[in-house]
């Protein structure tokens, strides 16, 4: 308040005299000026309800903390009959002239007997709905009691901004509001609020001490514009009609004479992706209604993966560049910040200066896009061997295509999970031709250990560097790892002997000799004879699983039991006790 005391004297002194300056007395905003105004008023043990809207936007530039509480609105409510007759007959143009000028001397004068003679119960519910008045209603359905209706402030201001907008009422109306005059159709002098103002200004003014429901149950109101606003001062007081109507004067005043704070200004320089998972951005910031100020940026991304906002982004850099056009900004109007890219693509990052002082709007300072690139590739396969994962695929990095890219490869079995790196180095003509400009040495062939079996879920990762959102998963491939491979290929009869041949290792040891077991069933039983070892030459094994070895053959000799069908199975025995059945054969004895 102490910034405003030489302000409120001076408005004062030219209230008592009975003069309103035009000019702007001092540089305030819509905000300031309705403080002021509630503090005056209340000084002086009056009520405001005080609604501040732009003319030409419909925006809110100020308004008390009780603009949507509902106070009697006395002959404000002249208005809402004036434009339920105006869009009665269709509007101005339409409607019958000896109908237009009772209405225009109910609003110059504010002329009670015209106002009860045209009341109808529907006038406001129909205002109320077509402008959107939501807080606007009836008292009751009865002519006399038409100044008890019920109204706000902010709804005041809504209505005048929606009508200026009517063309079948708002040129009229506002018109005619210009011509209020300054005694009332019972003597009552009307000067005060926006009637007292010079300059462009119209207004309706209200007044009565007789309401039935409000408590102070006086009422002193104003609601009308200025050249930049529409403005609605509602009142209530015990005492009557002073000093309401000197304190309605200084609200309205205060409120022609404000300006909008100015938004605050600046750029978004660069943006840029130098590792990944990070954005830089860069600029600078100023708010003139708070020159010198650390100014807060808040920068929101859009891309692939949604919007993410990050705020806490301070101006305190150096930008003389920016102090030499703008002196009042200070020096240090610079801001950089880190953000995160929302996805691989195109990622939309948009700057906003946040007001030092609000309430205003966060005006953008600046958008840029850039594109977010990561490593990408693909996973070809991945397949059990002897002892061994085998893993193959490609990747590039668009960053830096001549990078060969480093390749993590997860394995996640009973055995935990493991993680093993190597670089996609291994030539790929097919990758260059698809991708020219990379190179042909892009592709990888890399093998991890085997260390148990059951399901193994193996996934590759692309490890991205210099830009980007993050590392890029290529592919993953589920396996299921037998405790042994093997296959039983024959049983011949030699003499008196089935002879059972075959092969067998254990993926996990492959240096394991696997114990084989051969069991015989038929007609006279089921007999199984242990102790065989899957120690052969096996030379062609070894070369579909490279690594193994040649010694994993088996040659398993057992009696004949009695004549007729046998099945012959053959079972490989790993880790001493986990029983692999390889295969059956039927033979005939």
């Amino acid at each position: 308040m102490a910034r405003f005391g030489r302000l409120a004297l001076v408005s004062t002194l030219v209230i008592t005299l009975g003069l309103v300056p035009i000019g702007q007395a001092a540089a305030i905003t819509p905000g300031d000026a309705v403080n002021e105004a509630v503090g005056y008023a209340s000084a002086r043990s009056v009520t405001s309800y005080i609604s501040v809207v732009d003319r030409a936007t419909g925006n809110v530039m100020a308004q008390t903390g009780n603009a949507n509480d509902q106070v009697a609105s006395e002959s404000i409510m002249k208005l809402f009959l004036a434009a339920y007759y105006l869009r009665l007959y269709g509007g101005a143009n339409s409607t019958p002239q000896s109908v237009k000028e009772r209405l225009s001397y109910m609003i110059r004068y504010s002329d009670d007997g015209t106002a009860s003679s045209l009341f109808s119960a529907d006038a406001i519910p129909t205002i109320r709905d077509r402008y959107g008045l939501n807080n606007t209603s009836n008292a009751t359905d009865r002519a006399g009691h038409w100044g008890a209706a019920r109204i706000t402030a902010a709804d005041m201001t809504r209505f005048l901004f929606q009508v200026s907008r009517d063309d079948a009422v708002g040129p009229w109306l506002l018109s005619e509001m210009s011509r209020t005059e300054r005694y009332g159709s019972d003597n009552f002098d009307q000067g005060f609020g926006l009637n007292a103002l010079g300059g462009e200004h119209g207004s309706k003014q209200g007044w009565g001490c007789d309401s039935f429901w409000t408590y102070p149950s006086c009422a002193i109101h104003s609601v009308g514009y200025t050249d930049r606003y529409f403005v609605a001062v509602l009142q209530l007081a015990t005492r009557y009609p002073d000093p309401m109507r000197v304190t309605s004067t200084h609200s309205a005043w205060l409120a022609q004479i404000s300006t909008p704070k100015p938004d605050p200004i600046g750029t978004l320089d660069s943006v840029s992706n130098p590792s990944p998972g990070t954005l830089v951005v860069s600029g600078w910031a100023a708010d003139p209604a708070a020159a010198g100020y650390r100014e807060e940026v808040h920068v929101y991304v859009t891309g692939p993966n949604g919007t993410a906002g990050y705020g806490g982004i301070y101006t305190d850099g150096s930008r003389p560049d920016v102090m030499n056009y703008f002196p009042w900004a200070g020096g240090s109007t610079g801001f950089s910040g880190t953000v995160q890219p929302q996805g691989a693509g195109n990622n939309n990052v948009c700057a906003f200066a946040i007001n030092v002082d609000p309430p205003r709007t966060n005006p953008l300072i600046g958008c840029r896009t850039i594109d977010v690139r990561n490593s990408f590739g693909t996973l070809d396969d991945a397949r059990a061997g002897a002892g061994q994962i085998f893993t193959q695929g490609w990747a590039l990095n668009p960053n830096n295509p001549g990078e060969q890219v480093e390749i993590h490869i997860y394995d996640v079995s009973s055995a935990g999970q493991r993680a093993f790196g190597f670089r996609a180095n291994t030539q790929r003509a097919d990758v260059d031709g698809a991708y020219p400009g990379f190179g042909n040495s892009h592709g990888f062939v890399a093998a991890i250990p085997l260390l148990a079996a059951g399901s193994h879920n193996v996934c590759a990762y692309s490890i991205t560097t210099g830009g980007g959102s993050g590392n890029t998963q290529l592919g993953c491939r589920a396996l299921n790892v037998p405790n042994a491979v093997g296959w039983l290929d024959q049983v011949n009869r030699q003499g008196g002997n089935l002879v059972a041949t075959g092969w067998t290792f254990n993926p996990t040891a492959p240096g394991e000799t696997v114990e084989i077991r051969i069991s015989d069933t038929s007609s006279s039983g089921a007999r199984e004879y242990p102790g065989f070892q899957a120690n052969g030459n096996r030379g062609d094994v070894a070369g579909a699983y490279p690594g193994l070895g040649n010694n994993h053959g088996f040659s398993a000799s057992i009696p004949v039991n009695g004549a007729g069908a046998h099945t012959i199975c053959a079972i490989a025995v790993t880790g001493g006790s986990v029983r692999t059945t390889l295969g059956c054969l039927n033979v005939s004895v």
